[in-house]
């Protein structure tokens, strides 16, 4: 599977990921010109290469040409926040624009995310926030550059490192804020967040939404073969760390289910000792409709003597707001206990064996490129034992046995 890992050891931002795109082979003027599709004037594109403290790399710039100068240096005087570009209309110019589906609906959802949050910090509703003209187009660019980097790229997973933020104060429209300023700070919610001695604003708004929104996790590095690496270049410099991103392009061994199993997941725990029991499985079911990775419950001793459950529900990052909500709609808790934890995943892939009654799938787990375990699908093995009138074990034992033969065949 197509694989980019971002390397943000000096933070990140839109123009630095979408730089790290093109040094790893994106065709600027292709860009360029999907990017034109969008009919947005008052800007051109420029990538350039760059050496960062002896790293060559490359610096993506939109640069605002004078007449959105203008127009920005008049909004400041008639009142700003009734200018600039609203949510609705930014949403407005990308489904209009003749670009591919994926990228189009990656980037209104990036928006919409990013118009959510700035409607929250500010107390208002998502019609009312505007992005002054110079940011609007600086992020329409950025944002919707790097979904069509991706998919010209034919990129099918993205992984970051843990991020750094930075230190310092940064100048908000309303005054000094300390970093990270309030829209990062939420975006970064779910987020492993990474220790750095990097002084002043290191991750943007615009960096932290497109990881946010694109990684599949954040972590180390996974098992992959490097292909390419690029670096792309930001503005502002360290004292000792070059202000880049660096980006690998490889192949991770994809599984047959999804995107392999995210290796930093949200478990998310409730004691209850007050609900009427034939609620679990209905909760169980609805946890894993939800998009949980598992949900199970076992029995405790609580206080006073009282007997419960715990229940428990492994959450990949993205889906812990979501189901969180779900627990407090369809349970009887009043707290619901969240914490990040890593694990080790076997990665596993799907194998069809030939029974004298049918096929049944068997899937098998390797880590480290070992082969762990074996097991038969369950409910194939169920239908085949009632269809033929066969112990469900004999089914399941022919299984195995056959899935070791064709391995050992193999190998």
């Amino acid at each position: 599977m197509k694989t980019i890992y971002f390397d943000c050891f000096a933070g990140a931002a839109g123009d630095m990921l979408v730089g790290a795109l093109l040094d790893l082979g994106l065709d600027f003027t292709a860009l360029e010109g999907e990017l034109a599709k969008l009919e947005i004037d008052g800007y051109s594109l420029s990538n350039d290469g760059v050496i960062k403290q002896g790293v060559a790399s490359s610096k993506f710039r939109v640069n605002i040409t004078r007449d959105a100068h203008l127009h920005h240096h008049e909004e400041h005087h008639h009142g700003a926040h009734h200018h600039g570009r609203s949510y609705s209309q930014i949403r407005e110019i990308l489904e209009k624009a003749p670009i591919p589906e994926t990228p189009k609906n990656r980037a209104i959802q990036a928006f919409h995310r990013l118009g959510v949050v700035e409607a929250g910090i500010h107390g208002v509703s998502l019609d009312e926030i505007h992005f002054h003209e110079v940011g609007a187009i600086d992020s329409i660019i950025d944002v919707t550059g790097y979904f069509l980097g991706l998919h010209m790229l034919g990129v099918e997973q993205v992984a970051a490192s843990p991020l750094p933020v930075g230190s310092g104060f940064v100048q908000c429209a309303h005054g000094r804020m300390p970093v990270p300023a309030p829209a990062t700070a939420k975006l970064l919610e779910g987020v492993p967040v990474a220790e750095s001695n990097l002084e002043g604003e290191v991750l943007t708004p615009t960096g932290a939404l497109l990881l946010a929104e694109s990684a599949k996790f954040f972590g180390p590095m996974p098992e992959m073969t490097i292909t390419r690496v690029g670096y792309g270049a930001g503005d502002k410099d360290q004292p000792d760390t070059p202000n880049v991103v660096r980006a690998f392009l490889g192949e991770s061994g994809g599984s047959t289910e999804g995107d392999g199993p995210p290796t930093v997941i949200c478990v998310l725990e409730a004691n209850i000792d007050d609900m009427t029991p034939e609620l679990f499985p209905h909760v169980i079911e609805g946890a894993l409709k939800e998009g949980a990775l598992d949900a199970f419950s076992m029995p405790v001793t609580g206080k006073k003597g009282r007997p419960g459950q715990l229940l428990t529900i492994l959450s990949p990052l993205a889906k812990q707001d979501t189901l969180t909500r779900f627990l407090f709609r369809e349970t009887s808790t009043l707290g619901v206990r969240r914490r990040t934890t890593a694990r080790a995943v076997a990665e596993r892939a799907w194998m069809e064996v030939e029974l004298p009654w049918g096929v049944v799938r068997v899937k098998k787990g390797t880590f480290e490129g070992a082969l762990t375990n074996f097991a038969p699908e369950y409910e194939d093995c169920r239908r085949l034992a009632e269809e033929n009138g066969v112990p469900l074990k004999e089914v399941i034992e022919a299984a195995l046995t056959r899935a070791r033969e064709m391995l050992g065949s193999e190998s």
